[in-house]
């Protein structure tokens, strides 16, 4: 196991010490946790799946039901888990608590409410998409004709697969949108936006339909990728993001990358 790695098994001991150091509910960073708390979530998560060290159990199950109770009566999460109308809702945030609690559905763990959570989720996610097949920061009017980004067209489309809609009319006008809108310089390329797009179109192999969109993503996806990369191993700066860092770019790279290795098409089943 890589927690027991001679090479990387002191990292990975170490950053679980740091992400239990603290209540598994506790809220910090910006937009007042709500995307620092799920990412927690998710890691936890994974590494209980993947370790079963027995104290982790405890605190994925009661970070992920911070999550489940943080979720807004739209559908989606708010900055810091607010609750009403009011409250600061979009999809940037929501695609990471959905995240979160596919991995808590992974653990095995008994979650309360987390079924009903993501179905509201994806209900939420839904309405997001504009007619081009596009999703929005915010939820949109039925039937618009634009208001989506393409920074989070792959986060709606990726929450679909996650959860029972793999094979959506919403998900496959998604990755209409993906395939033939390929940003084909680095310069200009937004990690945000690829970490989604790659997990994306590589889920969509999970049926035979939809390996065509994996394809047409990974024809120049690589390329572009191995050939940005400078000499000493960190992706330098292409196109604007807030809080953009090196550590911050050659990570979302790496989760990139990553679905070769990493990650099983889900089918768009509930835990499978």
């Amino acid at each position: 196991e890589l927690k027991d790695s001679p090479e990387f098994g002191p990292t990975v001991q170490k950053a679980i010490s740091f992400l239990t150091s603290t209540p598994p509910e506790k809220m910090t960073g910006g937009g007042g946790g709500a995307y620092s708390h799920p990412i927690r979530t998710y890691a936890l998560c994974e590494a209980y799946t993947m370790t079963k060290i027995k104290k982790l159990e405890t605190f994925a199950k009661r970070a992920a039901e911070a999550v489940v109770k943080g979720q807004n009566e739209s559908g989606g999460w708010a900055y810091s888990y607010g609750k009403g109308v009011g409250a600061h809702v979009d999809l940037s945030v929501s695609g990471w608590n959905i995240q979160a609690l596919k991995a808590a559905a992974l653990t095995g763990l008994y979650i309360d409410g987390l079924d009903e959570a993501m179905d509201k989720a994806i209900d939420y996610v839904k309405r997001c998409q504009d007619e081009r097949g596009m999703f929005g920061y915010k939820e949109l009017p039925p039937n618009s004709a634009r208001g989506g980004k393409a920074s989070l067209t792959g986060t709606g489309v990726l929450s679909l697969q996650i959860w029972k809609n793999a094979k959506s009319d919403e998900a496959t006008k998604g990755l209409e949108w993906i395939v033939n809108n390929l940003d084909k310089e680095w310069a200009t390329l937004d990690v945000y936006e690829w970490y989604y797009h790659a997990q994306a179109c590589f889920q969509a192999t999970s049926f035979s339909s939809g390996r065509k969109y994996w394809k047409a993503w990974n024809k120049d996806f690589e390329k572009i990728i191995h050939a940005a990369q400078a000499s000493d191993g960190h992706w330098p700066h292409g196109g604007h993001f807030h809080g953009d860092s090196d550590l911050y770019r050659t990570t979302m790279t790496i989760l990139m990358l990553e679905v070769y290795y990493r990650f099983a098409p889900m089918g768009g089943g509930k835990t499978n």
